[in-house]
């Protein structure tokens, strides 16, 4: 099972794309976003919103391998996501919000930091991203072309 906890206001601009994806995906694919903190100082926001993530995983993906993507974490090709996700049946990705989170709070809980790049996304763009390669490794797991 794959899920996508996302700390986002809308996805609007990528919303068909995504729900595509969604459809395509419907039986491995759960997305949960987040509303993200607002009227706080930067640093709460952080705090906030770090905490909330630590809430949610401890209480409903504790069994899941934890991953946070970032842009300035290690750059996996297709491939080598495909050989991380085999190696483990359950996995979380955690797309966050602008303003970060608390990298020290999770570190003991995160199992891969992983980018797609050095480029910074705007969050529903990096959610169709990470969409389209679980996809692909789906089809890669089932011998099946994902190309049409």
């Amino acid at each position: 099972m794959f899920v996508i906890l996302a700390i986002s206001d809308s996805d609007k601009h990528f919303d068909s794309a995504i729900k595509e994806y969604q459809k395509r995906l419907w039986k491995g694919l759960k997305i949960q976003n987040i509303k993200p903190t607002k009227n706080w100082t930067n640093e709460q926001i952080i705090l906030k919103d770090t905490q909330n993530i630590i809430d949610i995983l401890s209480k409903n993906f504790v069994s899941y391998k934890k991953v946070l993507l970032s842009k300035e974490w290690k750059n996996l090709d297709t491939d080598q996501i495909f050989d991380f996700c085999k190696r483990n049946n359950d996995i979380i990705f955690i797309i966050w919000w602008p303003y970060g989170l608390d990298e020290k709070l999770l570190e003991k809980i995160v199992d891969l930091k992983l980018g797609f790049g050095c480029a910074t996304l705007q969050h529903g763009l990096a959610k169709l991203i990470l969409l389209e390669q679980i996809y692909r490794i789906i089809m890669i797991s089932q011998n099946r072309s994902y190309h049409y």
